[in-house]
């Protein structure tokens, strides 16, 4: 209980204290001790109220201080109820506070460790990418190291390979020979072409064999163009209309490569023979010796060799084909000196027979004895021992503007033969 109803409870104690003493201190007032006698029996002699009505003033009184009390409890009780709320509502706003507090505290923990998380990854990929970096930049160097070692090695092969090439070459041009195609070999490569239904111009390269094993003309043009089985009609005009013993079909078998009349390129040709098969049939021998005979602005040139299953291509000559120009000069020249030749021809013809003794071609073209006899044989294609003008002009070679042919002599390395095997 608070001072204040200690101090209303002790006053109105006190006041009641007095009360009931000054009524009993009174001489006028007369107080019946009967049993059962109640206040309202009091009264004064000068009927003056009785103890009674001041009970009731005094109930009354205390009535409306037990009013007052308790009005002051129920409002101390709603102060305190108040007070309370006001407390939960601070304790709530306090814990929620609080909560918010913890919650921003735990949200910037969560950020804060998102964060470091977020730098780790960051670290991490960072790492990986550094390695991935680094591993290529390895693997660049792996492959560099690996191509300057595979050039050298290629380098260190090719110089190898070209000093082997050079030594085949070298040992092709000892076993190639070469010499004027004379006319036993012109006659049967004319029986041969003429067979085969094969054509001739001013520039042809023809190979003779005499087996049934495949071999392959090759010819290089001046553009670097190869005609051959796999490439018979070429951008430079050539053509290479018989490929012969594909198929093992005969024992006398030729190869024809010609360009049409007067549409050859100009420059250098170079002329290979191939090994391709060896035929099973009828027992084909090795080595299997050839001829090459390349006709070219009116001179025939006859290559003699031999190969076997197994050998490289081989380079058999280069030849040279004049430009247009050229050649309309080297005509012009040659038909000039058969013009000269022919009249000669016929000075030197004392006897008027249309035939020159070895004696009369050796006046006529101003050469010794002997050459003229040799000339004379080599001209005396019926063997009747005279020669006639165009018999001595068939096989005359002309000196001016004659086209170049030989054996190789700086010419390129062999080719490659896996495409050969392919084509």
């Amino acid at each position: 209980m608070d001072p204040t109803s200690i101090g209303l409870a002790v006053t109105l104690g006190g006041g009641f204290s007095l009360g009931v003493w000054y009524i009993f201190s009174r001489p006028d007032v007369s107080v019946s001790m009967r049993q059962g006698m109640t206040a309202e029996g009091l009264q004064y002699a000068d009927d003056t109220p009785s103890f009674g009505n001041a009970k009731q003033e005094i109930d009354r009184k205390l009535a409306i201080v037990e009013r007052r009390r308790r009005r002051q409890q129920a409002l101390q009780e709603r102060i305190a109820v108040d007070d309370a709320d006001r407390y939960a509502r601070d304790a709530a706003a306090q814990s929620q506070a609080r909560a918010e507090q913890e919650r921003l505290a735990i949200a910037e923990q969560a950020r804060l460790a998102a964060l470091e998380e977020a730098r780790l990854k960051a670290e991490k990929l960072q790492q990986v990418q550094d390695q991935e970096v680094e591993s290529l930049r390895r693997e660049n160097e792996e492959i560099r190291l690996a191509a300057e070692r595979e050039a050298r090695r290629q380098a260190d092969f090719l110089a190898a390979e070209e000093a082997r090439l050079a030594e085949i070459a070298a040992s092709q041009r000892e076993s190639v020979e070469a010499s004027e195609a004379n006319s036993g070999a012109i006659k049967e490569l004319k029986a041969r072409l003429s067979r085969e239904g094969a054509k001739s111009s001013d520039v042809q390269v023809s190979l003779m064999w005499n087996n049934y094993n495949d071999l392959d003309l090759h010819i290089v043009c001046p553009s670097g163009e190869r005609i051959h089985g796999g490439n018979k009609i070429s951008k430079c005009g050539g053509e290479l209309d018989v490929d012969a013993n594909v198929r093992a079909e005969t024992r006398k078998p030729v190869e024809n490569v010609f360009w049409p009349e007067g549409t050859a390129p100009s420059g250098q040709f170079q002329v290979y023979v191939h090994y391709y098969k060896k035929q099973k049939k009828r027992r084909s021998k090795d080595p299997t010796k050839f001829q090459v005979i390349v006709s070219s602005e009116g001179s025939d040139r006859e290559y003699s060799a031999e190969l076997s299953a197994g050998d490289p291509i081989m380079h058999v000559c280069s030849f040279s084909v004049s430009s247009s120009a050229e050649r309309e000069q080297n005509k012009r020249e040659l038909e000039s000196q058969i013009e000269a030749l022919s009249t000669k021809f016929q000075a030197a013809d004392t006897d008027g027979s249309d035939q020159l003794s070895i004696e009369e071609l050796a006046e006529a073209i101003g050469v010794t004895i002997e050459e003229a006899t040799s000339l004379h044989r080599q001209a005396d294609a019926d063997g009747d021992g005279s020669v006639s003008l165009s018999e001595f002009l068939s096989s005359y070679k002309p000196k001016a503007g004659a086209p170049k042919h030989g054996p190789p002599s700086s010419v390129p390395s062999a080719p490659d033969l896996d495409s050969l095997i392919d084509e």
